[in-house]
């Protein structure tokens, strides 16, 4: 279910024209990703409640939290890259199909050991997996 939501979030700011989007599972490492702007999409929290059984399909409720991390080229001022969430990124998370979503929070920091500034988003996600169910 993790993958599912994390392939959500990465095709829909890849659908929304978004350049650079990896998951977090991928093995791509730092150096080998784009020297521009590039966005890394994680699970930072994940929790599902008791599901709810129907004759052919069992329903789980869950909440997670997105750990979006915006990695901005050399250059960018702060400005510029919350310029860029606010028209590239928060349009196509808003829009994840079936799931709720809210901004937890949002930092902003450079990061010294690549000399570049990242922007991180912590989203509030919750939906209910539909799971069917074997007719044994």
């Amino acid at each position: 279910m993790l993958r599912q939501i994390l392939e959500q979030a990465v095709s829909a700011l890849t659908d929304a024209g978004v350049p650079e989007v990896y998951s977090s599972f991928d093995s791509i490492s730092l150096e080998r990703k784009s020297r521009g702007i590039f966005t890394v999409v994680g699970v930072g929290r994940f929790e599902s409640t008791a599901p709810v059984y129907s004759e052919y399909a069992m329903y789980l409720p869950f909440k997670a939290e997105l750990d979006i991390r915006v990695t901005a080229p050399e250059g960018w001022s702060m400005e510029k890259l919350y310029d860029y969430y606010s028209e590239r990124i928060s349009p196509a998370l808003v829009s994840l199909a079936g799931l709720t979503t809210s901004v937890a929070g949002i930092t902003m920091k450079h990061d010294s050991n690549i000399s570049r500034l990242v922007l991180g988003i912590k989203l509030s996600v919750s939906g209910i997996s539909r799971i069917e169910r074997s007719a044994e």
